[in-house]
């Protein structure tokens, strides 16, 4: 078993930390000053420098993230409005910190892609583009995915000599050297950990070489030489200790812990383990609680402490199963799992291994895609023989391959219907409109329809097209029951793909460009997922909306809105009766869904609703959309839009 669990809670603050905008004459540095001068001051480029040192604090200095995200987004908003770029990715990046130092991943990785995306659109200086760059290597790196993490590194790496940008930062040397670790190729890394070495003391930056102390004793941890690592850990808990610096301080008296476990020295780890949990709970950050009490625990049990340790490990456990981490809580689950074994305790012992097991397979299965991803054209070439030999092998699967390949040219023959309505609907679009409109229309009704065929249906091709592939050898290993999942899959994304193209096929059709078809296309989606939540549904289409022309764009974002609230009342709302109404008020077209259900708080952040993505379709087409709702008192949606 590995017993190298590295936390890296505090790698983000080198990248953010490195960009951040210095204090000024004019802005408080405490943040109680900044938050009562953000209240005051007028919103121009200082108020922004401002919002940026106060996120700086409530991230590093309060862990409070939820209050630091809200600030982000409110910078992110403004920073957009007065066309000042670089805040504009600053507030991007830290909302991913914030998610980041919650355990939130995948959620940090998608706003560190939307930072480089504006780093790449708008005009910032190049230095911007190189950190938004390091950064997205930093969420490919925690998410274990070695191969997107050195390629997303190494063009940070080529952006930086192509536009001698200075002074360089050591993040992207030493995220290249971590996946030449995990690819197993370790003496091709160490030249990596030395260059970013040298960075760090080029950068004189004493946060940042303490960092590196503590990414060096995860490497030589790696390298299995833990008395190396313990003199890295050591000097890195010295430095952090003098810069008062309490999240490093977790990270290396939890790596201290868990090294002296790897020499069999358990007893000398658990004062160190105990240390590091309590400025953890000072910080209130449950990932670094979830990791201490995870190495108290397998002290204890090394110990043969097992109350002590059955109570860590549960306790770890249960916190970082909701950071959705599956490579540490298997070491966790694994653990217990043993402890109950020695105790023979073996029905708790088999629940705890099942469900390391399924943990190990979830993980390998993302691992499997990513390489499968990248080796889609050796695929591609083998799919036919793939088929063939499966046919060959086994009869007992003739029927489920039929079906596949049935599946697979129905698709294809869907998408060449669509491309061929595609052709027809624009042709006739150019007909009927003068040259230069003709011409710009056709280009946006063209990137629409691609940016559709990429989103709904060419992933999940792509997932069929590997699956396909996959499944001999599967069969190869005698896993038929694996095959059959994979069968069963291929046939359920074949279905979806039937259904996005039916969407599309009917955003196109200018026969559906009117209110009541519109209308009657919602009722359709509606009735039937809100009756089967046992919900009582009113559904109303004023006459005065019938024949009402629209454009294909206004009649989509429409859609899209009212599908979007639809989900929600039926996922969240827990209501008993829900009304949708569709009316017309002068020139004005106004939408009302509504229900008595459980409401929430429309002013909490939540990535549940999909606020953000309705309010930006309403803006799009002129429209105004009005969320009135409260805990315990059911949710009603409001939607006006005007010159339908």
């Amino acid at each position: 078993m590995s017993y190298i669990v590295p936390i890296r809670l505090v790698f983000v603050y080198l990248l953010t930390c490195l960009l951040t905008i210095t204090g000024s004459a004019q802005i408080p540095h405490s943040l109680d000053s900044l938050m009562i001068f953000l209240r005051t001051a007028p919103t121009d480029s200082l108020y922004l420098k401002a919002q940026t040192d106060a996120t700086f604090q409530l991230i590093y200095k309060r862990a409070d993230y939820s209050r630091a995200d809200s600030l982000a987004r409110q910078q992110i908003g403004l920073a957009q409005r007065l066309a000042l770029w670089p805040s504009f990715v600053k507030g991007h990046t830290n909302r991913a910190t914030a998610a980041y130092l919650k355990g939130d991943y995948q959620q940090a990785l998608s706003y560190f892609q939307q930072a480089l995306q504006a780093a790449e659109q708008h005009p910032v200086p190049p230095a911007v583009r190189y950190q938004a760059l390091g950064n997205v290597a930093t969420g490919y790196d925690r998410l274990n995915q070695p191969e997107k993490t050195m390629e997303a590194a190494l063009r940070a790496v080529k952006w930086q000599e192509q536009n001698q940008i200075k002074p360089r930062f050591p993040t992207p040397h030493r995220l290249i050297g971590g996946a030449l670790v995990k690819m197993g190729r370790m003496q091709q890394a160490l030249p990596y950990y030395q260059q970013a070495g040298e960075i760090f003391r080029e950068l004189n930056d004493p946060r940042g070489i303490a960092i590196f102390e503590n990414q060096l004793g995860d490497l030589y941890n790696e390298l299995k030489q833990p008395n190396r690592a313990l003199s890295h850990y050591q000097q890195c808990l010295k430095m952090a200790r003098e810069m008062n610096f309490d999240l490093l301080q977790v990270d290396a008296l939890s790596n201290l812990a868990r090294t002296y476990l790897i020499l069999n020295q358990p007893a000398t780890g658990v004062p160190l383990a105990k240390q590091s949990l309590a400025l953890a709970e000072k910080q209130k950050n449950d990932l670094a609680i979830a990791y201490s009490n995870g190495h108290l625990g397998r002290l204890y049990a090394a110990l043969s402490k097992d109350a002590e340790a059955e109570a860590y490990l549960k306790k770890a456990i249960t916190l970082i199963s909701k950071q959705a981490d599956p490579t540490d809580t298997k070491i966790y689950t694994q653990a217990l799992a043993d402890l109950y074994a020695k105790q023979q305790r073996f029905k708790d012992a088999y629940a705890f291994e099942l469900q390391r097991t399924r943990l190990i397979d979830s993980t390998a299965t993302v691992r499997t895609n990513t390489e499968v991803q990248r080796l889609l054209t050796h695929y591609e070439t083998e799919k036919k023989e793939a088929r063939i030999r499966l046919l060959e092998k086994e009869k007992q699967f003739q029927a489920e391959a039929t079906a596949r390949a049935e599946l697979k040219t129905n698709a294809m023959l869907v998408v060449t219907v669509l491309l061929l309505l595609l052709s027809i609907a624009v042709g006739a679009w150019l007909i009927n409109r003068g040259r230069l409109r003709r011409l710009e229309d056709a280009q946006k009704i063209r990137k629409q329809i691609a940016h559709d065929l990429h989103d709904e249906i060419g992933s999940t091709l792509s997932s069929i097209s590997l699956l396909s592939g996959m499944v001999n050898g599967l069969i190869d290993q005698n896993r038929p029951e694996t095959a059959q999942r994979m069968i069963q899959k291929i046939y359920t994304d074949a279905r979806q793909i039937l259904e996005a193209m039916d969407e599309i096929i009917w955003t196109i059709n200018p026969g559906n460009d009117s209110l009541q078809q519109l209308a009657l296309r919602l009722q359709a989606y509606a009735r039937p997922l809100i009756e089967s939540q046992g919900t009582q549904l009113a559904f109303t289409i004023d006459p005065s909306v019938n024949n009402v022309p629209m454009s294909m764009d206004v009649r989509r974002h429409l859609y899209l809105i009212g599908k979007e609230a639809i989900n929600n009342l039926a996922k969240y709302a827990n209501a008993t009766e829900a009304t949708v109404r569709f009316s017309r008020v002068g020139n004005q077209l106004q939408v009302q869904i509504e229900d008595n259900g459980q409401g929430f708080d429309p002013n909490q952040p939540s990535s549940r609703t999909g606020q953000q993505s309705m309010q930006e379709r309403a803006k799009a087409i002129g429209g105004q959309l009005a969320v009135e709702s409260a805990p315990g008192q059911g949710t009603r949606l409001n939607l006006t839009v005007g010159n339908t």
